[in-house]
């Protein structure tokens, strides 16, 4: 994967300097269709053995989720019991965080899927981006993700801070960086179509949650 990233600009100048930058139809697949807060017709697989899961939530430090998985039969993508990052994809829907538990949880690759590689690529290339720039957060990284899969629309810079989630202010105010948002979404925008999606790489999974909660996924590779 490092060498890939050679085709991007060096992460620590571009964070350091160049912060110049100020659920919707439904999603098919073979099998079936996802809930509302994906984009209409992007084919995604479903996982084997992944279908009936039970998925547990819980805030995290260093994510927005930490999401646990059980009642997973035999498949090439995790383990039962597999706990990960979880990361939501519907800003305006809300989920029990507090060590909820839901069940019957089928879940979904987006491995090679085309709409999603700009997120996929971002997951590639968070590791190095908050290596360089310790002061990068998972906040960053999740408005980066609602704005990078859009459905609903997200547009940090037009919705008024009072509408984000509660996790994205303290007292009334940000507490996260605007320009490193926009920063981020150039360098995702300048490096994910020369990026090479292969075995190996990260990609996300979608666990498809009750249509009165927000779609959450995890990341593996």
């Amino acid at each position: 994967m490092m060498n890939q990233l050679n085709t991007l600009p060096a992460f620590a100048v571009i964070l350091s300097f160049a912060l110049i930058f100020s659920s919707c139809g439904n999603l098919t697949s073979s099998d079936g269709e996802l809930s509302d807060s994906l984009e209409p017709v992007e084919n995604v697989t479903p996982i084997s053995g992944a279908q009936n899961s039970t998925l547990t939530v819980n805030k995290h430090s260093t994510a927005y989720f930490e999401l646990e998985f059980q009642n997973i039969e035999d498949n090439d993508v995790f383990t039962n019991g597999h706990t990960g990052d979880g990361w939501c994809i519907d800003w305006k829907v809300a989920i029990d965080s507090n060590n909820a538990s839901y069940t019957n949880i089928p879940l979904y690759s987006t491995f090679n899927v085309e709409k999603w590689n700009p997120l996929n690529f971002l997951f590639n290339i968070k590791d190095d981006l908050m290596a360089a720039d310790p002061e990068l957060t998972y906040r960053e990284i999740q408005l980066v993700v609602w704005s990078l899969r859009g459905f609903p629309e997200f547009n940090i810079n037009e919705i008024p801070l009072e509408n984000l989630p509660s996790r994205m202010k303290d007292d009334g105010k940000p507490n996260f960086s605007y320009d490193k948002v926009e920063t981020i979404l150039q360098i995702v925008e300048e490096g994910y179509k020369e990026f090479n999606f292969t075995e190996g790489t990260k990609y996300a999974v979608i666990a498809e949650t009750p249509s009165d909660v927000q779609t959450v996924i995890t990341v593996v590779e």
